[in-house]
């Protein structure tokens, strides 16, 4: 009986003490003219436009992207029936106009959890339309699911030369001296 209890202890306390590997997806958008994602821990893979990047546990890999398209991206991993929700982080360097950022939908079967979501970098050009944002400023956001973590660094939006900012108003300031003289004569 009690070689029975020892093993029992010892099973659970094995149990207990294994390490847990969640899932993970990063997104790094701090280069100017690329966007990384890296995923790992998923279970039952993870790919970006439909290509595979991984598939297991202590496994990643990231793929870099070129800047201002919108990817999307879908991944399987053990939840234990907790996945479900949106969350979202879009970043804009003009009010309301989001130029980078992810979106993601989780749901759960069970113990098996589903994400599938879009990234996009930043791309001063290109608006993808209006909502809540951070400002274009190099910080980072996050959130997560059961079992699941992410996180997107924003790239810092391009902020004109001081000097040449200057220059500008000068020279407007310049122009409108020079239209009111000849209104005035």
């Amino acid at each position: 009986m009690k070689l029975k209890m020892h093993a029992l202890a010892a099973f659970v306390t094995m149990g207990l003490c294994s390490q847990v590997n969640a899932a993970y997806i990063t997104i790094d958008d701090s280069n100017a003219n690329t966007i990384t994602i890296t995923a790992g821990d998923f279970e039952y893979g993870f790919s970006v436009n439909g290509v595979a990047l991984n598939s297991g546990l202590s496994v990643s890999d990231s793929v870099t992207l070129a800047d201002g398209a919108v990817f999307s991206f879908f991944g399987n991993w053990i939840d234990l029936g907790g996945a479900q929700g949106s969350q979202s982080a879009w970043f804009s360097e003009i009010s309301f106009f989001l130029q980078s950022g992810v979106e993601l939908n989780a749901y759960s079967e069970g113990g098996l959890g589903y994400i599938s979501g879009i990234f996009t970098g930043y791309d001063p050009t290109k608006s993808y339309g209006l909502a809540t944002f951070s400002p274009q400023d190099g910080s980072t956001a996050s959130g997560g699911f059961a079992y699941l973590s992410w996180s997107f660094e924003s790239e810092t939006a391009s902020v004109p030369d001081a000097g040449a900012t200057i220059a500008l108003l000068g020279g407007a300031l310049l122009g409108l001296t020079t239209l009111r003289r000849r209104l005035v004569k």
